[in-house]
């Protein structure tokens, strides 16, 4: 943040209703996007890319009982892991990934999958995908209400939505939040709660399911009507 005052802020903010833990200041999407170039956890997710890989492997199998349909779209994919676990399990697959240096070695690690750099305005607006993966990115979204409408978008009718996040309510946490060591702006932005992230979600989609969570963690599953 010393090095970009484009990511300073001065006061985290509680919801009073659901609270879900915000900062008062949101970064341009400009900025965040300098900050997530060759971002400083690519080396460590690199380290142990075969035991996540078989990680992911083993949660999309489960998860593609939910849907018919075979194309999967993992939003915030990093180096390709979940995106090559889904191809493995038989979708169709695409990662969408803002740090470009993350994009470049997805493609050479997983070429038989294809890979967008940028954020969700990269897709066209007509793509839809069976099951969409959006594992611990939407803390890090400057603009949350419009990140939740375009994901809802692209979950094709009857198709369904797993997402991910660091909960700042769990009993771990709620009454210490600012020791928690996943508060660390400008990285985290928003660090919901469950009934945060259920109202975030609820307008968009049929059903929503929160998965039990020993850790500080939301794990929600999000189901799109059929039409």
């Amino acid at each position: 943040m010393q090095a970009d005052p484009a990511l300073a802020f001065d006061a985290f903010l509680r919801c009073g209703g659901c609270g879900t833990v915000f900062t008062d200041h949101v970064p341009s999407t400009a900025a965040l996007s300098r900050f997530y170039q060759q971002y400083h956890g690519n080396p460590g997710y690199l380290a142990k890319l075969d035991r996540k890989l078989a990680l992911e492997k083993r949660r999309i199998f489960l998860l593609k009982f939910l849907t018919r349909g075979r194309r999967f779209l993992d939003v915030g994919c990093n180096i390709g892991c979940a995106v090559e676990a889904a191809r493995r399990n038989g979708f169709t697959a695409t990662g969408l990934e803002l740090d470009e240096t993350a994009v470049a070695i997805a493609r050479e690690r997983f070429p038989r999958n294809e890979f967008v750099a940028g954020t969700l305005d990269a897709l066209a607006p007509d793509r839809a995908f069976d099951l969409v993966y959006c594992s611990e990115v939407i803390e890090h979204v400057p603009y949350v209400g419009r990140f939740v409408r375009q994901l809802a978008t692209l979950v094709a009718p009857g198709g369904v939505l797993l997402l991910t996040t660091p909960d700042s309510g769990h009993r771990q946490v709620r009454d210490d939040v600012l020791h928690w060591d996943t508060l660390r702006p400008p990285e985290h932005l928003t660090l919901f709660t469950r009934p945060g992230l259920r109202a975030a979600l609820a307008p968009h989609f049929r059903r929503i399911v929160i998965l039990p969570n020993a850790k500080p963690g939301v794990q929600a599953l999000a189901f799109k009507g059929k039409n």
